[in-house]
């Protein structure tokens, strides 16, 4: 094909190339698509989590998430500072009073959490966590000077 000057008109001339019009707008278009269909997933990802979410509260069910694990509790954390033994057992937990299923405060790296007193003998107070059962002893210091009295 030969061009003569002033003779070919634009869509000749464009053609004569590698690629043509419409398919630099076919590309064009795909890329577009693409991009749409990319970036709108995420959205839709998110506002359909979002919706699940409100119709299990809405049923009062679990939602479908696994929580975070719970916070460590380890004995270390709890300190017994005395126990009365009788008809309803009391300690000193942390410098707060506690009686037998009772919920005592603890601060842990995450926030606070609550264990609760499962039993109390003499010496040790048991705490239960989640599943997890902890024993707290009466501290050592504290159980000499009791002795001495």
């Amino acid at each position: 094909m030969l061009l003569h000057k002033g003779r070919c008109s634009a869509a000749a001339y464009y053609q004569l190339g590698f690629i043509s019009i419409g398919q630099v707008s076919l590309f064009a278009g795909c890329a577009l698509f693409t991009a749409t269909v990319v970036g709108g997933s995420g959205y839709l990802i998110r506002e359909l989590h979002r919706q699940v979410s409100v119709a299990y509260s809405v049923a009062g069910l679990e939602p479908p998430v696994a929580p975070n694990p719970p916070p460590l509790v380890t004995s270390d954390m709890l300190h017994v500072s005395s126990i009365a033994l009788g008809r309803a057992p009391i300690a000193v937990v942390n410098g707060a009073l506690a009686s037998e299923d009772a919920a005592v405060p603890l601060q842990t790296g995450e926030g606070i959490v609550f264990v609760q007193v499962k039993s109390i003998r003499d010496g040790v107070v048991e705490f239960q966590y989640g599943n997890q059962t902890i024993s707290a002893s009466l501290s050592p210091a504290l159980k000499q000077t009791e002795h001495l009295r």
